[in-house]
């Protein structure tokens, strides 16, 4: 495999495109969500991650509530085994002559966890494998199938009262990319049915000076890596990222944050591309209750291009904002927003302005009944290169899924997912709807 390279963020500054569904009615639909009574909260760089999102086949965890008390389980392994099937009007993401097919998806899931009082480690790893029935073969790819595996392990160590050890990777190999990943880091994806291989790891040590003060640094590895040698050549990158927060506790629910960030960009085929940025950041970490809790940093990105030739440098805002609320037991709400600089998906284009929001929320009506509605929208201003005009695209994405559990054991799941993307590139725009239904097996 050929070296990867990564990425920042951008911002919004245009509006939004008409899509195929009623602006008004999920206008209404979203503000009614928002208005609900709400997790801890994250910032300072992480988005969400794949059980954040929800829509993909994931297992309930509430038997690991007891873990960071050192409640060890008899058997710390959950299992999980799915088989879907659905219809995709739109399997190629292609912008014409659209062609449905329907598809069968078998997909299976290994959950690990440990605890106690000073080590919290989770080990979570699955795949799938989905065939369509009829689909076009276009492109680089012409499977009739797609795949899907992914790794993501996390690992908090106390050393000592006052020294804390970190760790959360993940990595998957897809072949084809969804707003769960655009959001999982903030990483932007070409959107072509491409294999390609994803990772994002976080390593940190936070060291406490004094009851009121504390230090946390960290070093973030981003990769991404095309099987498509056409995708490669402005695709593949590594993106290093260097960061030190420095926390004052100002009261015991609110906690003061400086951060400094350092990172560059390192492209494998474009040595062009490669930049290295500063960030200068200031926010807080905020809990109104042990149920609501926000987290929000805003700043400043300097970023420098190797070849200034091609790309001058550029200065711009960075903002970003998580938003944690549970609601009830049985209700949970997040939402992320990311208003950045970010490495773009085109290869006449150096550099993009982007704005991202995603609202996800989780019910269960009763014991046996839950649901979960995920929302996204993406604004890229993408900056022309080589004499070339600015271009503007808007992704918005809705995922509707409902699970019955029959017994501990089994559930029946179904779902709906909408992707739109509206791209003053008419190659780049496309429509795509999902419905799947299926079976659940958990040990």
């Amino acid at each position: 495999m050929g070296n990867a390279r990564s990425l920042n963020h951008g911002f919004l500054t245009g509006t939004m495109r008409s899509f195929n569904l009623s602006t008004l009615a999920l206008a209404a639909f979203c503000t009614s969500l928002l208005c609900l009574p709400p997790h801890p909260v994250r910032a300072g760089g992480e988005g969400f991650s794949k059980d954040d999102l929800g829509g993909k086949e994931t297992i309930d965890t509430k038997s690991y509530d007891n873990v960071d008390l050192g409640k060890f389980k008899a058997n710390p392994f959950h299992i999980s085994v799915s088989v879907r099937g659905g219809y995709d009007d739109n399997p190629n993401l292609n912008s014409f002559d659209e062609h449905g097919s329907a598809f069968v998806n078998v997909a299976g899931e290994l959950i690990y966890a440990f605890g106690s009082p000073r080590t919290q480690l989770r080990l979570d790893t699955g795949g799938g494998f989905t065939y369509y029935t009829d689909r076009q073969n276009t492109g680089d790819n012409n499977n009739d199938y797609d795949v899907n595996a992914f790794l993501s392990f996390a690992v908090t160590h106390k050393a000592s009262a006052r020294l804390t050890l970190g760790a959360n990777v993940y990595a998957s190999y897809q072949s084809q990319p969804n707003f769960d990943t655009f959001n999982n880091g903030g990483i932007g994806f070409n959107r072509d049915n491409q294999n390609f291989f994803y990772s994002l790891s976080k390593f940190s040590v936070q060291y406490l000076w004094t009851p009121r003060f504390a230090t946390l640094t960290s070093y973030t590895l981003g990769v991404v890596n095309y099987d498509s040698n056409t995708l490669s050549a402005f695709e593949d990158r590594f993106e290093h990222t260097f960061g030190n927060e420095f926390r004052f506790l100002l009261t015991p629910t609110t906690t003061l944050v400086a951060e400094y960030r350092f990172g560059f960009v390192d492209y494998t085929d474009s040595n062009n591309r490669d930049s290295m940025s500063h960030f200068f950041l200031a926010g807080f970490d905020h809990s109104f209750s042990p149920r609501f809790n926000i987290s929000a940093r805003g700043g400043v990105e300097f970023r420098q291009f190797d070849d200034d030739a091609l790309q001058s440098d550029r200065t711009d805002p960075y903002a970003e904002m998580t938003l944690n609320y549970a609601l009830a037991k049985s209700t949970t709400i997040t939402w992320f927003n990311r208003y950045s600089l970010e490495q773009p998906d085109v290869p006449d284009s150096f550099s993009r302005l982007t704005y991202r929001t995603s609202l996800a929320v989780r019910h269960a009506f009763t014991s046996r009944i839950s649901a979960a509605v995920n929302v996204a929208y993406e604004h890229d201003v993408n900056q022309g290169a080589f004499g070339l005009s600015d271009f503007n695209e808007d992704d918005f994405d809705i995922g509707l899924t409902l699970r019955y559990a029959i017994n501990r054991n089994w559930a029946l799941d179904a779902g709906y997912e909408h992707t739109e993307v509206v791209s003053d590139d008419a190659f780049r725009g496309f429509s795509r709807n999902r419905y799947w239904g299926g079976i659940t097996f958990t040990w």
